[in-house]
């Protein structure tokens, strides 16, 4: 079995080289502190990653009108990643990164594994405006 992971991690880095995008995270963590949370900033990688379009989702751009202003989303993409890339999603870890002038939010992140071996991260992402 141990051949076969290890095809699947090659197929997945050939499949990132295929098209890569170059990615810096900014990684914002809130922290249970005393009765409150404290807010920790870091800056992840560089890492390779490929983005894509989901073909299986429509055109989808939510814009929402709030006392700040207008925000405008469009959650149609999503990357593959590498088992090694530090890439995360959870209630208290948000990571955004910038590429091709527009800015990324990773809205999820699903571990692939096999035989209990993680092999490649995918995932969605949230274009921020």
């Amino acid at each position: 079995m141990k051949n076969f992971i290890e095809e699947r991690k090659k197929d997945i880095a050939k499949t990132i080289a295929e098209n890569p995008t170059k990615i810096i995270i900014n990684r914002t963590n809130k922290v249970p502190k005393g009765g409150g949370r404290s807010i920790e900033k870091s800056v992840l990688g560089p890492f390779l990653i490929r983005i894509f379009n989901q073909k299986s989702k429509a055109f989808q751009v939510n814009v929402s009108n709030t006392v700040a202003g207008v925000k405008q989303t469009d959650s149609t993409y999503a990357f593959l990643a590498a088992s090694d890339v530090d890439i995360k999603c959870t209630p208290n870890i948000t990571d955004e990164f910038e590429v091709y002038g527009q800015r990324f939010r990773v809205i999820s992140v699903v571990p692939r594994y096999i035989q209990g071996v993680l092999t490649s991260l995918d995932g969605g992402l949230e274009v921020i405006s």
